[in-house]
């Protein structure tokens, strides 16, 4: 392999939200990879810093035309760059957009379990959330179409919130998940948002599809940040094809103040869309072998703790509801226990609960330490 995913950099003390933990702790919870960075992204952020001049920056049509690339040669769609709006983070861009699209009061829906600031996008917006719950079936998740459009009916929802892929649950949704979601929205003028921010995180030979593959009005939000490990960086977008919307998103991201890049976000965005095939490609083996790795000690020493089906993402979603102990419970002890810091589900929906998440972008070596810590909080219970 051109780039040692073995190596990992020093990352306690640093200010780091990850590893602020204690020194016997693993942390595999928060989505942030350790793995180093792209050394062609390292080093276009020397570059950069060479420069002494950290003033305003804009963003240049290189930096749009690098997403664009990046989506036509990776995921085959065609997308406009001058359609792009950019913001400092997905999350940011999300909540925006629900104070752009919506009043107070309004619905908004979502499907659970999610990533946690789908409730709080919401919530803290004075919106109300409406949530239609996924079905858990033979260790995978499915949408509830029915319930999903009975609860846009009755409470008159006005937008909805869709992760693709799907956060917790790393689950790919096929075209005719999407399109068949799609249909029940644009039947009751629901406008629909796609989080997209996982879909270059895709175990070897498996394929993500694009929201926009299926309709150019599905506002899509994008971002390098989980792929290449750039958080810090904010960078994203949000593609907007109507262009109406469009003015009145990109006036919002101005005044929300998320519409201004940092000045090393846009070198590491050209790089990483431009010159980051290779490193995605291994980086989705080596994540494969760790899933691969968790699997089998899960089979063969914790068949009680299931792996839910999934292709995507490098958060595990695992059922533990054989030791009948309320997820947050679970995690706040084997933390305390064994210092392993995963997630509790309740994070993600209240039917999250019998389930925790755990972060694998880090070493095998990391990968094996964590699963045996895991052993030793369960063995004998």
């Amino acid at each position: 392999m051109k780039y040692d995913f073995n190596k990992l950099s020093e990352r306690r003390h640093t200010a780091s939200e990850k590893w602020n933990v204690l020194d016997n702790e693993l942390p595999m919870w928060v989505a942030d990879m350790d793995f180093m960075v792209m050394p062609e992204i390292q080093d276009a952020l020397i570059k950069a810093a060479k420069d002494a001049s950290y003033g305003y920056t804009y963003c240049t049509d290189e930096f749009f035309k690098a997403y664009q690339s990046w989506w036509k040669s990776r995921h085959d769609i065609e997308i406009d760059y001058r359609n792009m709006v950019f913001a400092t983070g997905v999350v940011s861009a999300l909540d925006s957009l629900v104070r752009t699209l919506t009043n107070e009061n309004d619905n908004v829906m979502i499907l659970s379990p999610v990533y946690n600031n789908f409730f709080t996008v919401v919530t803290s917006n004075k919106r109300n959330l409406v949530v239609s719950n996924l079905i858990y079936q033979n260790d995978e998740f499915i949408i509830d179409y029915a319930d999903v459009e009975e609860k846009i009916k009755r409470n008159n929802v006005k937008l909805f919130i869709f992760c693709n892929p799907h956060n917790p649950i790393g689950k790919i949704w096929n075209k005719e998940d999407i399109e068949k979601l799609y249909n029940i929205l644009k039947k009751n003028n629901v406008q629909m948002i796609s989080d997209e921010i996982h879909c270059d995180i895709v175990d070897p030979g498996c394929q993500y599809v694009p929201a926009l593959s299926v309709a150019h009005d599905i506002i899509t939000c994008l971002a390098p940040s989980k792929v290449f490990n750039l958080a810090g960086l904010h960078s994203a977008v949000a593609v907007v094809n109507d262009s109406a919307i469009r003015e009145k998103v990109q006036k919002a991201f101005y005044h929300d103040d998320i519409g201004e890049p940092n000045y090393f976000c846009i070198p590491a965005t050209i790089v990483a869309y431009s010159q980051g095939a290779e490193y995605v490609d291994e980086l989705n083996q080596y994540l494969y072998q760790n899933k691969q790795y968790v699997k089998e000690f899960l089979k063969e020493k914790l068949p009680h703790v299931k792996l839910v089906s999934g292709q995507a993402t490098y958060l595990l979603w695992l059922d533990i509801s054989y030791y009948q102990m309320p997820s947050d419970v679970f995690a706040k002890e084997l933390r305390k226990e064994t210092g392993l810091y995963i997630n509790d589900g309740l994070h993600y929906g209240l039917n999250g609960d019998k389930f925790v998440r755990v972060n694998i972008a880090t070493s095998l070596d990391n990968v094996k330490d964590g699963m045996s810590r895991l052993y030793n909080f369960l063995k004998g219970r």
